[in-house]
């Protein structure tokens, strides 16, 4: 695949931002006139330590996409959460309706709704989500790696209301302020399972959820907490849970995107539970 570094102005966010870019290239292959071809979509979303660049120098993105016409925009949204929020700068509105606009205009990228994807690990799980689940019309599919799925434990029984995977104060300070209190966050625009439990079915009903988290994460139980809660709201045929050894590592993202790209439908396994 051809693999961009690209930089420009975002009008949302009022600076320069960047993004990492995979496009499809056929390899060992003459070039051909596709000026009028429009490619599928996958926005993938890093964690709360991560970048746009996470993907490309930790991960397997461009081996599992590089037999499929796809396009995958890794952008970066450095602590925010994927939000708007007072202090901060609007990635929300950024990701939901600049950018897509901006990779559209810079590259043949479809924006129809059944050509764009999105997924995430940890606070890019969260990101992915909320996006999805925020805007069911405008996504074929959305998935989940280790997410931190209810960052204050609300719906975790015996759990403390906190913040505690974040242990500097810089980073649990920066997660409350995009996030609010527990009291703020709890049935807000940021609450997933608030948002599951407002999504209309008739909405999107090929929306589809994927959902995976190893059973040796730290955030295992509020996996498997909003597991069981979207189970109850959503049908066996729009969600899918996922759980496998593994921890909140890169060796457990690389096997966790490789189902995720397979959920999707862009693989050629031929052996798979999806």
């Amino acid at each position: 695949m051809a693999c961009v570094e690209l930089r420009f102005y975002s009008h949302s966010l009022g600076m320069d931002t960047c993004a990492m870019v995979l496009l499809p290239e056929k390899r060992m292959q003459p070039a051909e006139n596709l000026s009028d071809k429009k490619y599928p979509v996958l926005y993938l979303l890093h964690g709360h330590s991560d970048d746009e660049s996470s993907y490309i120098r930790k991960g397997n993105i461009e081996l599992l996409a590089r037999d499929h016409d796809l396009i995958v925009v890794m952008p970066n949204a450095h602590r925010s959460f994927y939000c708007n929020y007072p202090g901060g700068f609007p990635y929300y509105t950024y990701l939901t309706e600049e950018l897509p606009l901006k990779i559209a205009n810079f590259f043949h990228a479809s924006t129809r709704p059944e050509d764009t994807y999105v997924a995430g690990l940890s606070m890019g799980g969260f990101g992915a989500m909320k996006l999805a689940l925020s805007n069911p019309r405008r996504f074929a599919a959305a998935a989940s790696m280790s997410g931190l799925l209810d960052p204050y434990w609300l719906h975790v029984p015996g759990k403390e209301h906190s913040l505690p995977v974040f242990n500097d104060p810089i980073s649990r300070n920066n997660s409350k302020s995009a996030l609010g209190t527990p009291e703020d966050f709890s049935g807000s625009c940021n609450d997933l399972f608030a948002l599951v439990e407002k999504l209309p079915q008739s909405v999107n009903p090929n929306l589809r959820i994927f959902q995976c988290c190893g059973s040796e994460d730290m955030l295992i139980e509020q996996n498997r907490a909003f597991h069981i809660f979207a189970s109850q709201k959503l049908s066996s045929q729009n969600y899918t849970y996922k759980e496998m050894p593994g921890i909140h590592n890169w060796d457990y993202w690389n096997r966790a995107l490789a189902d995720v790209m397979t959920f999707f439908g862009f693989s050629n396994a031929a052996d798979t539970d999806f």
